[in-house]
Order: structure tokens, then C-alpha cells, then sequence
């Protein structure tokens, strides 16, 4: 029993004496082991990023986010890689507007919208202008004038006062691949003729029946009859298709050939004296109207990005000997503003399914600043450059 004692008691005392010493092995191998951990853990994530980048490479030609391209000089960490490959995943891709040459979120697939607005003095202001892609004034009778308000990449709440159609409208629908064509009414003639063009007419036929239209209290009849995108839309828009490209838009960086500096143009339709200035903090040409500021009815100024003056003949109309219709098929000069910059050049047109083509004079088209554009459907020898 003494020498089990004894052995016992010498066992006890070893591992009394070596207790320390394992402790701190022990402490050792678990630190090794966190560390070990540590550096593996994250490969997974490391070793997958030049996978997923390669197979989202089609995304490669959208400019990165100035934070992202500055986060790729530094070192690459698990959360750099992740970031970068989540916003390159989730990044749109480049859509532009066909009528406007601006960026767009997403593919725009809804047909175009004409809306005829009035232009006479009782109609001022009007609702809307600003929201339009493409605007066109023509002359109508007594030498007043009317816009064909092109919408398609912008929303609008409020536009008019919306009036009747011409016949000299016609060409303006036949190139636009089937828009819906919005208008107060018109004349037997023009209402039979209308029916042959390829386009979805949406008119107000003075019964409101259709839900499109209403009469605002802020005017008086007939400069009163108002609409919204929504209502146009809503009205037939699964019948229309995407209208085509209608300019060639400058990319970025590229420059304006063959044009000189200009203040702007003064056009005299007759009873309308229009007027377009540059504006450089607008990025613009503002307009006046017989003397004064145009503006929308949010008093917001009317200064588009490109003004051009298309010089055209005009002749009487078959549904009315008072009202002229523009020719917009064959050729001319046209005046084209931009960037604060003027090109003498020419327009052509050969039929009216065309889109028309503005040239320079060496026969280059000229290319527009991507926004908003009106086009004055001007005599020749009514338009002075303003230099």
C-alpha cells in the first residue's frame, strides 16, 4: 500500500510541476489555429471575383462610378470585390431615347404622341411644351402659327390648349412609325383624309367621351381643352409602335464641324415674330414670342438644346383655301443651331415614310446636342441670323 501511495504521490507531483507548461502549449496551438483560419477563410470569395467579372464583361463599356474605378487601384479585400462585383451585376444597361439622343434607364417602347397646341395670344401660356422630345410650328390661317408637340421619352401632367389638325400634319405622322396622333377635331375633309395615314387619332370630338380630354377654368374655350401623357397612353398606345431614330446625336467630346457662333435667329411668320437666343447657363435657346419671354404655364422659360430653321414652300390646303400646308418632301436650306453654334446647311426628304436628314454644306449630316428640338417650319426669307 506504501509503495501505491508513494507512486501515486510522485505521479501527482509531475503534473503539478508540468501544469504550466502545458497550459501554455495549449494556448499556442489555438492561436495557430485562429490564424490558419483567417488567411483561408477569405479565398473562396478572392479566388471566385475573375470568374464573375469575366462572365459580366458586356457591362464593361458603361463608365464605372468615379468611387468604384478609385477603389479598384487599391489593394483587392474581400468587400472591395464584392461592392465592385455587385454594382457591375446590377448595372442597367445603355438605353437613348430615339428622339432625344439622352440616356435612358430601360428600352422606351411606347409609340410617339402628336399633340396639336395652340399658339394663339389667348392661349398663352401653354401646358406641356417643355416635356416634348420635338416640337414643330407651322403656319396656319390668319399668319398665326401651331405646334405639333412630338412626346415620347417624358411624362407630361398638363398639356394643351390642344386644337384641331391640318392636312399639313399628315407628314408630320407618316414618319414616325405609327404614333397616336392627339387633336381637338377638324374640318370633314381633313377628319376623312386623316383616316388614310398610319397613325392612331385620338380627338375630342366635343363630348369627352373618350376620357382624354377636359376644359380647364384657367382658360376660355377654345384655348382650354387639355390632356396628360397618362390619358394619352391609356387611349391607344398598345396599338401604336417605337418611332425611329430622328437626328444623329454628338457623342461625347465630339464637336460641331463646319458651324460658326451665333447669338441666335429672329423668324417673322407673320402675326407670330419668334425669336431664339443662346443661353449658356440654360445650355440653351430661349425663345420670345412678339417680343416677350415664352414660357410654360409653371412659368418655366422655353429654351431647347437645338433650334432649326427649315425653309419650306407652302400651299393651300384642300380642306380649307384660308389655310396653308407645309411641303415637307423634296429638299431646301435649313439654318441648324447648337451648342451655341450655327451650320448653314440643307434638308431632305425624299417621301413622306422618310425621316428627314439636316446636312452640312459638304453633304455631312449634321450632328444635334442630345435634348429637345424645335423645328420652325419658316417661308424662305423670313429668318435673320442673328450673328
Amino acid at each position: 500500500m506504501s509503495d501505491r501511495r508513494g507512486g501515486a504521490q510522485g505521479k501527482r507531483g509531475w503534473l503539478l510541476a508540468w501544469a504550466p507548461w502545458l497550459g501554455v502549449l495549449v494556448m499556442l496551438a489555438a492561436c495557430s489555429q485562429v490564424r490558419v483560419l483567417e488567411t483561408i477563410e477569405p479565398e473562396p470569395t478572392l479566388t471566385t471575383a475573375p470568374t464573375a467579372a469575366s462572365q459580366v464583361a458586356p457591362t464593361s463599356t458603361v463608365a464605372a462610378p468615379p468611387e468604384t474605378a478609385a477603389a479598384t487601384t487599391q489593394a483587392p479585400t474581400t468587400s472591395a470585390v464584392t461592392t465592385e462585383l455587385a454594382t457591375t451585376a446590377t448595372a442597367a444597361p445603355l438605353f437613348t431615347a430615339p428622339l432625344t439622343g439622352l440616356p435612358a434607364p430601360s428600352e422606351i417602347v411606347r409609340p410617339a404622341a402628336v399633340v396639336k397646341i395652340d399658339n394663339h395670344p389667348n392661349a398663352l401660356p401653354q401646358w406641356g411644351l417643355n416635356m416634348a422630345d420635338v416640337v414643330y410650328e407651322e403656319i396656319v390661317e390668319a399668319r398665326l402659327t401651331r405646334f405639333a408637340a412630338i412626346f415620347h421619352s417624358r411624362n407630361a401632367d398638363m398639356i394643351g390648349p390642344v386644337r384641331s389638325a391640318r392636312t399639313g400634319d399628315f407628314a408630320l405622322l407618316s414618319n414616325l412609325n405609327r404614333p397616336i396622333f392627339v387633336n381637338s377635331g377638324a374640318n370633314d375633309y381633313t377628319e376623312r383624309a386623316l383616316r388614310g395615314v398610319d397613325a392612331i387619332n385620338v380627338t375630342d370630338g366635343g363630348s369627352f367621351d373618350n376620357g382624354v380630354f377636359e376644359r380647364s377654368p384657367a382658360k376660355s374655350p377654345p384655348h382650354n381643352l387639355v390632356t396628360d401623357t397618362a390619358r394619352i397612353y391609356s387611349a391607344g398606345a398598345e396599338h401604336g409602335r417605337t418611332p425611329p431614330t430622328y437626328f444623329r446625336f454628338r457623342d461625347a467630346g465630339e464637336s460641331l464641324q463646319r458651324a460658326d457662333a451665333a447669338r441666335g435667329v429672329d423668324i417673322d411668320f407673320g402675326q407670330i415674330e419668334a425669336a431664339y437666343r443662346w443661353d449658356a447657363a440654360l445650355s440653351g435657346w430661349i425663345r420670345t414670342q412678339n417680343g416677350s419671354e415664352h414660357t410654360d404655364f409653371d412659368g418655366v422659360r422655353v429654351a431647347p438644346e437645338n433650334v432649326i430653321v427649315q425653309f419650306v414652300r407652302y400651299r393651300q390646303s384642300p380642306a380649307d383655301p384660308l389655310t396653308p400646308e407645309p411641303v415637307l418632301t423634296g429638299s431646301g436650306a435649313a439654318w441648324i443651331f447648337s451648342d451655341g453654334l450655327f451650320v448653314r446647311g440643307t434638308w431632305e426628304r425624299l417621301s413622306e415614310r422618310d425621316v428627314t436628314v439636316f446636312r452640312s454644306d459638304n453633304a455631312v449630316i449634321v450632328p444635334l446636342t442630345p435634348g429637345r428640338t424645335w423645328i420652325a417650319l419658316a417661308r424662305e426669307g423670313t429668318a435673320t441670323l442673328v450673328p
